[in-house]
């Protein structure tokens, strides 16, 4: 209602639709399971065989907590209530001395696809004066690559050095936890053309500062993910298939052609940038007889009205621009 209706904070259906937000099942749920140390239980099936390390493996508890604060972002949580703080301040647990967040990936290497994720929390929880914070993003923008995009770094570009393209990944990354890595500046290999979908995770994250919208640094990296969709990612290890452009998926983590048109059109492009045009109309294609959106691979109710609410912020950023 806010942000495609353009309601006022003053108006009335706009303030009962925020006191139901509160009391909605799903948010309160999420609250009432958070533990003390801002964390959130993991289901037994989803916890890891014990004696079982592999360093490409997830952490469940640290998934478990992007994925929740996120639901709470969206169920218009605010900052100050019970335990958000402490959940939010976890996300920036055992920062690197250089800035980069340990995501949930347990190799340690950089993860700044994930570093985008947690930017995107954080600021919208209220905490873009942390200088936690700011360290993070000035690594991110420290680290853009020579074509305005963003690479794993040593997964997306050491990885592909002939001394180590015959191992497997979860060997290379071992490697890479050894002085092995002290070898190798990946800023070195701009050559190895950049991920699309990392690019687009930390424009997800950065470009959530107004501010910086319109910086150089944002500037590249949005004509870089243009100029990329409906490609294919030259990346086996991150959503390779072109495929990808064509799925309509929610949360935005889970990239696709809805994540990418939502980060694009709210850095600002819209009409003016003629390669808007096919991906713009490839989203009204998708849209459902009864007028929603929904997910491609697996129909859920509650994604789809996200997915739809997404869809038409989407399309009034663009027609705002006609």
């Amino acid at each position: 209602m806010r942000d495609v209706m353009q309601k006022g904070e003053e108006d009335s259906d706009l303030q009962r639709t925020l006191a139901e937000c509160e009391h909605y099942p799903a948010r309160q749920r999420l609250i009432r399971t958070m533990k003390v140390d801002g964390s959130w239980p993991v289901p037994r099936f989803q916890q890891p065989p014990t004696g079982v390390t592999t360093p490409t493996r997830l952490d469940p508890v640290k998934i478990a907590a992007y994925k929740n604060l996120l639901s709470l972002l969206h169920f218009v949580t605010r900052p100050d209530e019970d335990g958000i703080m402490t959940a939010t301040n976890r996300l920036l647990d055992d920062q690197s001395e250089e800035g980069y967040l340990r995501g949930p990936i347990e190799h340690g290497l950089p993860q700044p696809h994930f570093d985008g994720y947690a930017l995107y929390i954080l600021y919208g929880f209220d905490m873009a004066p942390d200088a936690r914070v700011k360290k993070a993003a000035d690594w991110l923008i420290s680290n853009q690559r020579r074509d305005g995009g963003w690479s794993m770094p040593y997964v997306q570009d050491v990885r592909y050095l002939d001394e180590y393209r015959h191992l497997k990944m979860e060997d290379f990354v071992r490697l890479m936890m050894t002085d092995e890595r002290d070898r190798h500046d990946p800023r070195e290999l701009q050559h190895i053309p950049s991920c699309h979908w990392t690019t687009m995770m930390i424009l997800w994250g950065l470009g959530e500062v107004p501010s910086r919208r319109n910086s150089r640094c944002i500037r590249r990296a949005t004509d870089f993910l243009l100029g990329r969709f409906f490609k294919k990612n030259p990346h086996s290890n991150y959503y390779m298939s072109e495929r990808n452009w064509m799925t309509v998926r929610y949360p935005f983590s889970k990239c696709g052609g809805l994540s990418a048109l939502n980060t694009l059109t709210k850095m600002g492009k819209g009409p003016d940038d003629p390669r808007m045009e096919k991906p713009i109309r490839w989203l009204v294609s998708q849209r459902y007889r009864d007028g929603f959106w929904t997910e491609s691979n697996r129909p859920h109710m509650e994604k789809g009205q996200w997915i739809t609410l997404s869809s038409l912020e989407i399309l009034s950023r663009y027609a705002a621009k006609l």
